[in-house]
């Protein structure tokens, strides 16, 4: 894993805890981990989740759009 670039791929990402352990043990082994796709986040949205581990995450879809949709 040493300097190879990661990206990780989560379904929905809502306190973060599983990303960062993955990321954490990435890391470990030498990877280069810097962003996360997921197909939901559910964080608040005032939240930076996984900012204090330098992470970006990227959503195809937020809580608040799914909640609008519904409205």
């Amino acid at each position: 894993m040493a300097g190879r670039r990661v990206t990780l791929v989560e379904d929905v990402v809502t306190t973060g805890g599983a990303v960062r352990d993955a990321t954490l043990a990435l890391r470990a082994a030498g990877a280069v981990v810097e962003t996360v796709l997921c197909a939901i986040d559910r964080s608040p949205a005032d939240a930076a989740l996984l900012a204090d581990l330098g992470l970006e995450v990227r959503a195809l879809l937020t809580k608040a759009q799914l909640d609008a949709a519904r409205d």
